[in-house]
C-alpha cells in the first residue's frame, strides 16, 4: 500500500504572522480576569493597609518676600558693597536660586538648630534617643531632621519664596518654618553687615596708602616745575603761550614778506616812472599825494594863462615874464613831490625790510624755547600722569569708603515676611487616594503582565490559532468538553463516556463532530482518504474517545466503517464498544483466524470494530510485516472508512509507521494539555517517515468559557450555552 504523496506533509517549523492578533490578547486576558483581579485587590489592599499604618506628616509653609535691591535709603548714588540681584533676567534666576540653596541648605539648617537651641526641644528630638549624646551630637542629630524636611521654591512670576518644613508635629512643622525663616533673614542682614565692616576696613587701609602715593607723585611733580621755573604757570600753558606767539610771528612775517615784495614791485616801477617827464609820469598815480594833485591843477591854469599873455603881450612883456616865472615854479614843485615819492616808496621798503627781519629773529628764538621744553615735556606728562591717576584713586577709595559706611548703617534688608507658618490641618503624607491609584496602576500592569506571562509559558494548545502557528496544518474542528473519566474508573464509566455521541446525536458534541466529518470530506476531495490514521502526541490526548466520536459520526451518514485497534500496548476499543479481544489483529497478522471471525459488530449501525487481538511481545516489528499491509489493502476494498487507532508518537514508532502505510493522519490534541512543542516534534516525525496528515482535531475544548465561531473551518455555531442533551449526558456520566 503506498503513501499519500510527499507534497501532503506539513511543514514542521511555521513562521509566525506579523500582525498583531489583539482578539487574541483579549481572550487571554477574559480567561485570566480572577487572576488580574486578585492581584489588583491584593495590591490595593496591601497599599490601603500599609498607607493607614505610616506616620501622618504635615507640611507647614511661611513665605517671604526676597528683592533683587536693598531699599535705597542713601538713594541711588550709594550702592551696596555685598551684591544682590541683577537686572538681567537670567542674572535674577541665577540669584533666586542661590538663594534657595542657601534656605534648603544644611549650614543654615545648623545656625537655625543654634540660634534657636531647637536640639534640646524634645519633640524635634526625642529624649530616648538623645540620651547619652554630647550637646555637638545633638546639634547634628536635630540639623539633620531640619535639613531633610525642608524644601523651598519660587512662586512663578513673582518674587516670593515658599519655605515648607514636614514634620509628624503640625504645630512644631510651623514653628520650625519661622524660626528658619527668620534665621535666613537675619543671617542676610549679617552678611549685609559684615560685608560691610570688613569692606570699611579694608577701604580704610586703602585710603591710607592711596594718600600716601598721592602726595609722594605731588612731592615729584612740583620739584620738577621748580626745577623747571613752571611754579607760576603750568608748562602746558607755558608750551600754549609759545605756540600762540609762534603763530602770531609767523603771521607776521609772512605778511611782512609779502609786504616787502609788494614794495619791491612799487619801488621797481616807480624808477621807471621817474624817467618820463613829470607832467607825464604815471609815478604819483603809484603813491596817494593830494598835493600833487592841486599843484597839476594849478600848473594847468598858469600854464593856460601863461599861453594866453605870450598871444597877447609877447614873451618879452614883464607880466609874460612874472607869469613864467609861476609856471617854472610849479613844474620845480611836481619834480620835488616826484622825488619826495619815489624816496617814500624806498623808506616804506626798508621799514618792512627791518620789521620782516625781526619777525623772523622772534620765530627763531620761540622755535628754541619750544625746542627746550619740549625735551621735559615727557618727564613733566608722565608725573602730571602719575599724579592725577593717584588723585583719582585716592578720590575713588573715599568716596567707596563713605558709600560702604553709609551702606553699613542700612539696616533694612531685602527680604521681608510674606506670611508666616501656620500650623497645618490637613497631612500631605501619606496620600491615601495617590497610593491607592499608584497601587491599582501598578497591580493592574503587574496583574495582566502576570497573565501575559502564564500565557506565554503556558505551551499547551488551546485554540486554532496555537495549532496553525506550531505546525500550519489545518483544523478540522473541535470536540467539547465532557467530563472526564477518572484513572481506574469502572469500564462502565468509560463505555458511557465514549459512546455518548451515539446515545446523544443532537448534542453540541455530535454536531462539532459532523463538522469534523465534512471537513475530513472536503480534504478527500482530490484524493481518495480510505484509511486514516487517528494519533496523539502523547497519552491520555481523547485519541480512542476521537476515534469512536469520528467512527460514529461516520458510520451516521451511511458508510461503513471500521475501527481497528492497532494501539496493541494498552488496547481499549473493546471495552467501550463492549466487546472481546480473544480475536483479533495480532491474530490476523499471525494468520490464525481470518477478517470475518475477527471483526466485530456494535451497537452504533455500520460502525465495525477489529479488536487487536492478543498482546504480542514485538507490536512494532508485526505491523512492519508485509501481511499487516495486505490486512490493510483487503480492509480497504471491504469497507468505506477504515480507522486506525494507533499509540502515541512520542511513546513509540507504531504511530509513524502506520501513518507512512494510511492514506492520512489525523493528530488528537487535547485542549490545555498538549504541549505546542511535541505537536511540533510529532508533525516533523510524521514528515520524516513522508505521512501526510489531514489535520488537527482539538479536543476537551471549553466552549462554555468563550464564544467561538470558527466559519472558516466550515461551521459557525456560537457555544455560550450546553444543550439540554449535553446536560443530561453530562450527569449520567
Amino acid at each position: 500500500m503506498n503513501p499519500a504523496p510527499n507534497d501532503a506533509a506539513p511543514a514542521p517549523a511555521p513562521e509566525q504572522d506579523a500582525a498583531v492578533d489583539f482578539t487574541r490578547y483579549l481572550r487571554v486576558l477574559l480567561k485570566r480576569k480572577w487572576l488580574i483581579l486578585a492581584v489588583v485587590a491584593v495590591g490595593v489592599t496591601g497599599t490601603v493597609l500599609y498607607t493607614l499604618r505610616q506616620t501622618k506628616i504635615y507640611q507647614a509653609r511661611a513665605s517671604i518676600v526676597v528683592e533683587p535691591q536693598a531699599p535705597q535709603v542713601w538713594g541711588r548714588e550709594v550702592q551696596e558693597v555685598v551684591p544682590l540681584g541683577t537686572g538681567g533676567y537670567w542674572g535674577a534666576v541665577e540669584y533666586y536660586n542661590t538663594q534657595i540653596a542657601i534656605i534648603v541648605g544644611r549650614d543654615l539648617a545648623e545656625e537655625t538648630v543654634r540660634h534657636h537651641r531647637l536640639h534640646e526641644n524634645p519633640k524635634l528630638v526625642p529624649p530616648e534617643q538623645a540620651a547619652g549624646l554630647s550637646e555637638e551630637a545633638r546639634i547634628r542629630m536635630a540639623t539633620g531632621i531640619l535639613w531633610t524636611s525642608l524644601s523651598a521654591s519660587l512662586r512663578p512670576d513673582s518674587r516670593i519664596v515658599d519655605v515648607r518644613v514636614r514634620h509628624p508635629d503640625p504645630k512644631l512643622a510651623a514653628d520650625l518654618a519661622n524660626k528658619h525663616v527668620q534665621t535666613f533673614i537675619d543671617s542676610n542682614l549679617q552678611v549685609r553687615s559684615r560685608g560691610s565692616h570688613e569692606a570699611s576696613k579694608i577701604l580704610s587701609s586703602e585710603l591710607d596708602l592711596a594718600l600716601r602715593r598721592l602726595r609722594e607723585a605731588e612731592d615729584k611733580l612740583h620739584r620738577f616745575k621748580e626745577e623747571q621755573r613752571l611754579l607760576s604757570t603750568s608748562l602746558e600753558d607755558k608750551l600754549n603761550q609759545i605756540a600762540a606767539d609762534l603763530q602770531r610771528y609767523n603771521a607776521a612775517q609772512n605778511d611782512a614778506r609779502i609786504k616787502r615784495i609788494e614794495l619791491l614791485a612799487l619801488k621797481k616801477e616807480a624808477e621807471e616812472a621817474a624817467k618820463v617827464d613829470v607832467l607825464e609820469t604815471p609815478l604819483f598815480a603809484l603813491v596817494e599825494n593830494v598835493t600833487v594833485e592841486r599843484i597839476k591843477t594849478q600848473y594847468a591854469t598858469e600854464s593856460q594863462a601863461l599861453l594866453k599873455l605870450s598871444h597877447q603881450l609877447g614873451p618879452k612883456h614883464p607880466d609874460y615874464i612874472a607869469q613864467k616865472r609861476v609856471v617854472d615854479a610849479l613844474r620845480s614843485a611836481l619834480e620835488r613831490e616826484a622825488r619826495l615819492a619815489l624816496r617814500e616808496i624806498e623808506q616804506r621798503l626798508a621799514k618792512v625790510t627791518a620789521a620782516e627781519r625781526q619777525y623772523a629773529g622772534e620765530v627763531a628764538r620761540l622755535t628754541d624755547e619750544a625746542i627746550g621744553l619740549g625735551e621735559h615735556t615727557q618727564k613733566y606728562n608722565e608725573l602730571k600722569r602719575q599724579a592725577d591717576a593717584e588723585a583719582s584713586n585716592y578720590a575713588l577709595v573715599l568716596g567707596r569708603l563713605k558709600t560702604s559706611e553709609l551702606s553699613g548703617r542700612n539696616q533694612l534688608g531685602n527680604i521681608v515676611w510674606h506670611e508666616r507658618a501656620r500650623a497645618p490641618a490637613v497631612h500631605v503624607y501619606p496620600h491615601m487616594k495617590k497610593n491607592v491609584l499608584l497601587a491599582l496602576l501598578l497591580s493592574l500592569a503587574l496583574g495582566l503582565s502576570l497573565a501575559l506571562l502564564l500565557e506565554y509559558l503556558d505551551r499547551s494548545v488551546k485554540s486554532a490559532e496555537d495549532v496553525e502557528q506550531a505546525i500550519q496544518a489545518p483544523v478540522l474542528g473541535m470536540i467539547p468538553l465532557l467530563p472526564e473519566v477518572a484513572e481506574g474508573a469502572s469500564p462502565e464509566q468509560v463505555r458511557l463516556r465514549d459512546l455518548y455521541l451515539f446515545r446523544h446525536p443532537t448534542s453540541q458534541a455530535a454536531e462539532c463532530c459532523r463538522a469534523i466529518r465534512t471537513n475530513i470530506l472536503f480534504s478527500g476531495a482530490d484524493r481518495e482518504l480510505r484509511v486514516l490514521t487517528v494519533t496523539s502526541p502523547n497519552p491520555r490526548e481523547g485519541k480512542t474517545t476521537s476515534v469512536i466520536y469520528l467512527g460514529t459520526t461516520m458510520a451516521q451518514s451511511g458508510q461503513r466503517v471500521l475501527l481497528v485497534d492497532t494501539d496493541m500496548r494498552r488496547p481499549r476499543l473493546h471495552q467501550s464498544m463492549g466487546t472481546t479481544r480473544d480475536r483479533g489483529l495480532s491474530n490476523l497478522i499471525l494468520g490464525d483466524t481470518s477478517i470475518e471471525d475477527a471483526v466485530k459488530t456494535t451497537d452504533v449501525p455500520n460502525l465495525f470494530l477489529l479488536p487487536c487481538g492478543p498482546t504480542p511481545p514485538n507490536p512494532a516489528e508485526l505491523l512492519l510485516t508485509q501481511r499487516f499491509q495486505q490486512i490493510l489493502a483487503d480492509l480497504r476494498d471491504r469497507y468505506d472508512r477504515v480507522i486506525l487507532d494507533s499509540p502515541p508518537l512520542q511513546a513509540v514508532a507504531d504511530a509513524a509507521v502506520l501513518g507512512r502505510l494510511s492514506d492520512g493522519v489525523i493528530l488528537i490534541a487535547k485542549s490545555r494539555q498538549t504541549n505546542r512543542d511535541a505537536l511540533i516534534r510529532s508533525s516533523r516525525q510524521l514528515a520524516g517517515v513522508q505521512a501526510p496528515i489531514v489535520g488537527v482535531v482539538i479536543n476537551s475544548l471549553d466552549l462554555t468559557s468563550e464564544a467561538y465561531g470558527y466559519s472558516k473551518y466550515g461551521y459557525g455555531y456560537t457555544y455560550g450555552e450546553t444543550p439540554n442533551a449535553a446536560n443530561a449526558a453530562n450527569a449520567e456520566v
